[in-house]
C-alpha cells in the first residue's frame, strides 16, 4: 500500500476563507497577499512601498493614500462517509474502495493546497474509529485508504448519525465533500443537509450501474435490500426496468433540487470509477 498514490483535483471558494493559518485562498484578513483590497490613508498603513501617487491625487481633502491587501488563507477540507449497510454493495465497482479510492483523493488535493484535512464517518452512529482530526501531515492520505479498506461496514446499518457529525466539525466555514450513495429518506437528507448548511457542502454520490442500467430485460432476479435486510425475487421485464432506470432519473433530480434548497452545490455523480479531472471540471464550473 505504501506505493499507492491518489489522484489529485482542484478546486476553487466562492467565498472567503476566515482564519489565521496562511493558505491558498482569499480572506478578509488585511495582511501582505496578492488580492488588493483598496486604498487606506498611509498613516493608517505606513508603508512606503505601496504608495500609489495618482490615487493620492485623486483624494478629496488631499492625502496620501496606499494600496491594502488581503492575506490568503487555508481552510479545513472535510470527508465525510456514509458507511451504511448499503454501501458494502459490490456491482461493476465495489463501493467501499470507491470510497477510499475518493476520500484519499480530497485528502491528498486539500493537504497540497494547503488545506487541512478532516475525516468524519456514519452509520447509526458517528464512527470514532475513523474519525481523523484536522491535519495535513505527510502520508495521511495513504493511512486513510488503508484504514477504510480495514473499516467494517455493518449489516443492518442505516445512516442516521449523518446529521450528528456537525458537532465535529469547527465553526468556520468549511468545504465538505458528503460521500453517500444518497439511498437515504428525504427527512433524514434534509436534516443532514440542513445541519451542514452554514459550511460549504459538496454532495459526491456513488452509484453503481448494475443497480439500474445494467440489468437483464427479461428474467428472474434475486433484489436484497441492504439498509433493512431481506430478500426478494423479482421478475424482470422491458417496462420493469425502464421503470427502474427513470426512478433513477427522477432521483437524480431531486438530490439536485434538495441541493439546491439548502445552499449545497450541484451533486456530483459517480458511477462505477472516479475520475479526479471530471470532478475537477465539475467544481471549477460550479464556481
Amino acid at each position: 500500500m505504501s506505493g499507492f498514490i491518489p489522484q489529485e483535483f482542484y478546486y476553487h471558494l466562492h467565498w472567503r476563507a476566515r482564519g489565521a493559518q496562511p493558505g491558498a485562498h482569499a480572506t478578509r484578513t488585511p495582511g501582505n497577499g496578492a488580492d488588493f483590497a483598496g486604498h487606506v490613508p498611509f498613516m493608517d498603513n505606513p508603508d512606503p512601498r505601496r504608495l500609489d501617487l495618482r490615487a493620492s491625487m485623486r483624494v478629496i481633502p488631499r492625502r496620501y493614500v496606499v494600496r491594502s491587501f488581503y492575506e490568503r488563507g487555508a481552510i479545513v477540507v472535510y470527508a465525510l462517509l456514509d458507511v451504511s449497510t448499503s454501501m458494502r454493495f459490490a456491482g461493476n465497482a465495489e463501493k467501499k474502495r470507491l470510497l477510499a479510492d475518493i476520500t484519499s483523493a480530497i485528502a491528498w488535493s486539500s493537504t497540497r493546497h494547503g488545506d487541512s484535512f478532516s475525516l468524519l464517518a456514519c452509520d447509526d452512529q458517528v464512527r470514532q474509529d475513523l474519525f481523523v482530526a484536522p491535519s495535513h501531515r505527510r502520508g495521511m492520505a495513504q493511512d486513510i485508504h488503508k484504514k477504510i479498506l480495514g473499516a467494517e461496514i455493518y449489516t443492518q446499518r442505516g445512516a442516521l448519525a449523518l446529521p450528528r457529525a456537525i458537532e465535529q466539525v469547527r465553526p468556520n466555514r468549511s468545504l465538505v465533500f458528503l460521500i453517500s450513495d444518497f439511498h437515504l429518506d428525504e427527512s433524514l437528507l434534509s436534516r443532514t443537509l440542513s445541519s451542514f448548511s452554514a459550511h460549504d457542502v459538496v454532495p459526491l454520490v456513488l452509484w453503481d450501474s448494475s443497480e439500474y442500467r445494467d440489468l437483464p430485460d427479461w428474467g428472474w432476479a434475486r433484489v436484497r435490500d441492504l439498509e433493512h435486510g431481506g430478500e426478494r425475487s423479482l421478475f424482470l421485464r422491458r417496462r420493469l426496468k425502464q421503470e427502474i432506470e427513470q426512478s433513477y432519473l427522477e432521483r437524480k433530480l431531486e438530490l439536485k433540487t434538495m441541493c439546491r434548497k439548502y445552499g449545497a452545490r450541484t451533486p456530483f455523480f459517480i458511477e462505477d470509477e472516479f475520475d479526479a479531472g471530471l470532478l475537477t471540471r465539475h467544481l471549477l464550473e460550479a464556481s
